[in-house]
């Protein structure tokens, strides 16, 4: 930074105002001069001025600071785990040398964004996210590039996506050369991925493409899987099936042989789904299970979203025994950890929970009561989504249960409802393809 940047950076960083610094120094217009770069202060007003913000009259180059934060970046990159990430900033956090100088100081503070989120810490997060805004004007393009990354993972982490996908695209387009192949990597996958989330298929198919040629060069075996199964769903989306099981064939290969359980569960889960939307519900319920394997029974949320979508499977095949096998083993995890619908959770319990226990009424022959749960509340929420495909399956159930009852004109309705919700189906995916 140059005398005058350095000037506003620690007036802003101190909270001051114009009129305070200048104050018995010099007039304010002319401090507004020498901090916009039109003018140099005389060596005597630039002593009182670095005095009063306490500050040195000049920076000292500061190698080994840099080295600090280039390897704490490097690190933040592809964590292993939080602990060791953790143990990292412990070790460097209060050195005097992230201080030392303005530049340093600018791009360690906006890794520490980065690492609030990566640790869950999304308070401190959100604190060090305001803080360092009003810093932007003082950032290069490279720091520009990543505050906007980060503020992208931030946003997706909250859940925004719609938000998230376009901040990531705010930095796309400031991307400088001088970025790594790694972090473009990154900010290619996190595209993708939330372009996917948002339902925008091309362009989740491009920029998850992109990310796995990166990947495959720089040998990232988890960001590899991640990339082929991000592909795998978005074919499946286009109708093209056959790429879409290569895809998720090389995500299956590739976490097998990898050390890390949350991959390998939703691998498997994924693959799963792909069998059980193509009715073939024996090679569904294979991978399941398999994916049960590698889920802590600590994770509810991922249990019952397994157990829900192995209960359709036995509920198709009509093995009622299994079916009702699992819905005791459903109900024994919900009683024991004294579960519903207002206990503290997130979203996905919540959608989770109530599938379950819809399930869990059809089983029962509870018909009217799961009929008024998938009218009053799993309707409403798979809608909110877009999962036509899901509402439409549980309308059919709901119409060959009216069959089986001798009880045609709530059959025709209700099937009247999964017609409409496949026909939605239908149709999204050809705006889709659009896009």
């Amino acid at each position: 930074m140059d005398t005058g940047m350095r000037i506003k950076y620690n007036r802003i960083k101190k909270r001051m105002s114009l009129e305070d610094l200048a104050s018995n120094i010099l007039p304010v217009r002319e401090l507004k001069k020498i901090e916009s770069g039109l003018k140099e202060p005389s060596l005597d007003d630039l002593q009182k001025i670095c005095k009063k913000l306490e500050i040195p009259l000049a920076t000292k180059d500061n190698p080994v600071g840099k080295v600090l934060v280039k390897n704490f970046k490097s690190s933040l990159l592809h964590p292993k785990n939080r602990a060791h990430i953790m143990e990292q900033y412990a070790d460097i956090h209060d050195h005097p040398l992230l201080s030392a100088n303005e530049e340093i100081e600018l791009e360690y503070g906006i890794q520490q964004i980065r690492y609030c989120i990566i640790t869950g810490d999304l308070d401190n997060a959100e604190v060090k996210i305001k803080e360092i805004e009003r810093f932007k004007e003082f950032m290069n393009q490279e720091q520009f590039y990543l505050f906007y990354k980060y503020l992208g993972n931030y946003n997706y982490i909250l859940g925004d996506l719609e938000q998230a996908h376009k901040t990531y695209l705010t930095a796309d387009k400031i991307v400088p050369s001088t970025i790594s192949n790694s972090e473009l990597g990154d900010l290619y996958y996190s595209i993708g991925l939330t372009a996917s989330q948002c339902r925008y298929i091309n362009q989740a198919k491009k920029y998850t493409e992109m990310a796995l040629k990166i990947y495959q060069q720089e040998f990232v075996p988890r960001r590899i899987v991640e990339c082929h199964l991000t592909i795998a769903i978005n074919e499946k989306r286009m109708g093209n099936f056959k790429k879409s099981k290569e895809h998720f064939k090389n995500a299956l290969m590739i976490s097998n042989k990898l050390d890390y359980d949350p991959l390998k569960f939703d691998t498997e889960y994924n693959y799963g789904y792909f069998y059980f939307q193509f009715q073939n519900f024996e090679k569904a319920l294979t991978h399941f299970k398999n994916a049960l394997h590698y889920k802590p029974y600590e994770y509810i949320s991922d249990i019952l979203l397994c157990y829900c979508v192995m209960l359709k499977c036995y509920i198709e095949l009509n093995d009622l025994e299994n079916a009702r096998k699992l819905l005791d083993k459903g109900h024994s995890i919900i009683n024991e950890k004294n579960l519903s619908l207002s206990s503290p959770s997130n979203d996905l319990f919540k959608e989770v929970y109530t599938e379950f226990m819809s399930l869990s009424y059809l089983l029962n022959d509870e018909v009217n009561a799961f009929e008024n749960i998938l009218n009053e509340n799993l309707k409403p929420i798979f809608a909110a989504q877009n999962k036509h495909f899901e509402i439409g399956f549980y309308y059919t159930l709901l119409g060959n249960t009216y069959i089986k009852r001798n009880e045609p004109l709530k059959a025709s309705l209700a099937l009247k409802e999964s017609n409409e919700a496949f026909k939605k189906v239908i149709t999204i995916n050809e705006e889709l393809e659009e896009q």
